[in-house]
C-alpha cells in the first residue's frame, strides 16, 4: 500500500459532521454506493471509491478496508478527452464530403470550379437549420473519437481518521481535491474543511487565551514579483555591452594614457 511504502505528500481536512465507524456496516455500505464504474464509451469522466490496495478491486470488506483504527481505500477517476483540434478537423472533412454529396445529387458544377465554390457558399448561406445540422455533427463526431479514446486513470489513495475526525488525500492536484471533497461530502452527508497549519495552529491555541497571537500573522507570497522576473529574464537573455564586459577585465592601469617613450 502506498502508504507504507514511502514518504508521503497529502493534503488534510477537518471532517465537519458525523461518519459511521470504519468497522461498521454502515461505513461500507456508504462506500459501495458510490464505488467506482468505469464509463460509458461516450462517457469523458467517471469517479468513484476503489481499495487501497488495488485500483480494479471495489469490494470493501473489513480486511481490505480496516486499518487499525483508521479506514484506508482510494479515489479512482478515469478520463477520456478527445484532442479539440482534431475534433474540428473531423467536423470539417464531414462537413466538406456532405456538400460535396449534395452538389452531385443536384448535378451542380464541378468540385473546385469558381461557379461551384459561389454556389456552395450561396446554398450554406441559406440552408434552414444549418447550425442545428452543424451542431449535431460535432456530437456525432466527439461521440465516435470518444470510442476509439481509452481513458487515463488517476488513483489517490485516502485515509480516514475518525478519532481526530481528519481524513489525508494524497494529492496536492487542485482538481483531484476538488473531486475528492464533493464526492467525500455526497458519500457520508459531511463537510470538508482544509486543515492548513494555520487552521490547526488555531485550533491548538482555542481555549488558551493565546489565539490572538496569530492576529499578525499574513501569507507569505515565495513567486518572484513579474516586473523582477522580465528585468532578469531580458538581462539573461541578451549579452552585456562590450565596453563594460572589456572594462571589467582590464586593470585600472589600462585606462589612463600611455607614456611617450623618451630617447
Amino acid at each position: 500500500m502506498a502508504f507504507a511504502l514511502r514518504s508521503l505528500t497529502a493534503r488534510r481536512y477537518r471532517i465537519e459532521g458525523d461518519v459511521p465507524p470504519v468497522h461498521s456496516d454502515a461505513f461500507r455500505t456508504r462506500l459501495s454506493d458510490r464505488v467506482f464504474r468505469p464509463p460509458s464509451e461516450v462517457e469523458e469522466k467517471a469517479i468513484g471509491w476503489v481499495t487501497a490496495d488495488n485500483c480494479l478491486d471495489v469490494d470493501f470488506d473489513s480486511a481490505v478496508l480496516v486499518r487499525g483504527p483508521c479506514a484506508a481505500f482510494a479515489l479512482r477517476i478515469d478520463r477520456r478527452r478527445v484532442a479539440s483540434r482534431i475534433v474540428r478537423a473531423r467536423i470539417d472533412l464531414e462537413w466538406r464530403a456532405r456538400r460535396k454529396a449534395d452538389r452531385d445529387a443536384e448535378g451542380g458544377p464541378p468540385i473546385g470550379s469558381q461557379d461551384a465554390s459561389r454556389g456552395v457558399a450561396g446554398k450554406a448561406r441559406g440552408r434552414r437549420g444549418g447550425r442545428e445540422e452543424r451542431a449535431e455533427l460535432r456530437r456525432q463526431v466527439t461521440e465516435e473519437l470518444l470510442r476509439q479514446t481509452p481513458p487515463s486513470t488517476e488513483v489517490h489513495p485516502v485515509l480516514v481518521l475518525p478519532r481526530e475526525r481528519t481524513v489525508l488525500l494524497l494529492s496536492l492536484s487542485k482538481r483531484a481535491n476538488d473531486a475528492f471533497r464533493e464526492l467525500f461530502a455526497a458519500t457520508f452527508d459531511v463537510s470538508l474543511s482544509a486543515l492548513t497549519p494555520y487552521h490547526r495552529a488555531l485550533e491548538m491555541l482555542e481555549g488558551r487565551g493565546a489565539s490572538e497571537a496569530l492576529a499578525d500573522v499574513r501569507r507569505t507570497e515565495f513567486a518572484r514579483p513579474a516586473g523582477l522576473a522580465a528585468r532578469r529574464g531580458a538581462s539573461a537573455g541578451a549579452p552585456p555591452p562590450l565596453s563594460s564586459s572589456m572594462g571589467s577585465r582590464l586593470p585600472a592601469e589600462s585606462e589612463s594614457p600611455v607614456p611617450e617613450a623618451r630617447s
